[in-house]
């Protein structure tokens, strides 16, 4: 079924102190830091945004038959029933509250909403891909849901209301008619009062059967809803810059990790998306991994020519990346969003060289991932992507024993790592190494 393939695709100067002050700076610093950044997530949550906004008005020119529903930071645009747009308002709002809590968790600050966002909530699909293509260029006729930065609005639909799901549910609509019939039969033929196996455990399957794509519409609709409000969350809230050019790899990466199938349990980047996992583990299998000099730098994958494995790879990729920069990398994963938000890292041609400047080599950052992720998978270090990502070391490092010194390899033109010319930074979750060069920061 072409919705359940393809939902989870879917569904941007140094100064010397005696080393006592830098201890003791750095405690203070960070203390005030940590107050001053959940003084905002507080100020951001409870503030009441105002309901009127361009963005609004304009949504409403041009769907003037939908009604207006409004919860504390959404305004709800649709032609869904009352219980839909209760659904929707209820899960935007947990989504609203999961991201402040995860950015007050990482020292993101995250600045209070402008006005109360706008989501637009179709009952049928045909509505939904008519208004996407036409108002917003959208033409993704396998996502239940997007969000637009330029319009600044989520739009969805229903995805029970989805052409594959009615379709599958008309056939098993039809495969009940006809287990009634042969039930009457029996009936018919006196034999009421005696069970039949068969028809019994046809009725069980049916029954299985409906409430399987039931869940999966219902978990599709959550996970999609979820992930792009995220987006619009992170544009809205300057996490990142409308107008600033973000690598496709850390716009979806950060999305998928807030994505759930249900809200009402714990969801975020401390909770594995398995999903996301499923489909490494198996990109992994089939050695359709990507690269990390293309990943990185490259934003090719969602092209018409991709497939829909192609895609789940990509997303699935993104996923576990960025889920181990947020977990283990978080100060370097920051100032690398506040770097790119004013356009200073927009060439693609430049990504690779402003990666590094905060991450590092781009081979010894590989090599960090590869044997993280084994740690937490052990096959995942006898997969030939892992396999052809340590040769590399072995072929870039070649020591002289004469001095000691190792040789500049001729496959990555990298030389090993000057310990003198790394500083150690400690963030909440672990230690890690950058560079000593300062990257740029630009202050939200």
């Amino acid at each position: 079924m072409n919705l359940i393939r393809h939902i989870f695709p879917l569904l941007c100067c140094l100064t010397f102190v005696p080393a006592h002050s830098v201890a003791q700076n750095s405690v203070v610093a960070a203390t005030k830091t940590s107050i001053q950044n959940s003084a905002t997530q507080i100020d951001a949550r409870s503030k009441s945004p105002s309901t009127n906004s361009d963005v609004l008005q304009e949504t409403l020119k041009l769907l003037p038959k939908f009604s207006k529903s409004e919860t504390a930071h959404y305004v709800i645009v649709s032609n869904t029933s009352p219980d839909d747009i209760t659904m929707v308002g209820t899960l935007l709002e947990t989504t609203f509250l999961k991201y402040f809590e995860v950015c007050g968790a990482l020292g993101w600050n995250a600045l209070p909403l402008r006005h109360k966002l706008v989501a637009v909530v179709f009952r049928e699909q045909r509505d939904y891909l008519e208004f996407a293509e036409k108002n917003d260029k959208v033409t993704k006729t396998w996502a239940v849901g997007y969000y637009s930065p330029f319009a600044d609005r989520l739009v969805f639909f229903k995805a029970d209301g989805a052409e594959d799901v009615q379709k599958v549910t008309q056939q098993l609509n039809q495969q009940d008619r006809q287990v009634q019939q042969a039930e009457q039969l029996q009936q018919a033929g006196g034999k009421a009062l005696k069970s039949n196996s068969e028809i019994t455990q046809a009725k069980k399957q049916l029954a299985a059967e409906h409430g399987r794509i039931k869940d999966l519409a219902a978990g599709s609709f959550v996970s999609t809803a979820v992930h792009e409000a995220a987006h619009q969350l992170f544009f809205h809230t300057d996490i990142q810059r409308k107008g600033a050019s973000y690598p496709l790899w850390l716009a979806e990466g950060l999305a998928t990790n807030f994505e759930t199938e249900r809200t009402d349990t714990a969801f975020g980047y401390k909770v594995d998306n398995w999903r996301r996992r499923d489909a490494f583990k198996l990109a992994t299998d089939k050695n359709t991994l990507i690269p990390l000099e293309i990943l990185l730098t490259k934003d090719r994958f969602l092209e018409a020519a991709d497939s829909a494995d192609a895609i789940t790879d990509f997303y699935a990729q993104s996923y576990v990346l960025t889920n181990w920069l947020l977990r283990e990398r978080p100060t370097e994963l920051r100032l690398y969003l506040e770097s790119l938000s004013n356009g200073s890292f927009a060439s693609q041609d430049d990504r690779q060289k402003n990666f590094e400047a905060i991450f590092g080599p781009l081979p010894r950052f590989e090599r960090n991932w590869v044997r993280y992720e084994g740690r937490r998978q052990m096959e995942f270090l006898s997969s030939a992507f892992c396999k052809r990502v340590l040769v590399k070391k072995n072929d870039a490092v070649q020591a002289n024993p004469m001095t000691g010194n190792s040789t500049i390899s001729p496959i990555t033109g990298n030389t090993p790592t000057d310990k003198s010319s790394m500083r150690v930074t400690k963030d909440a979750s672990t230690s890690s190494t950058t560079p000593a060069t300062t990257p740029p920061h630009v202050p939200h």
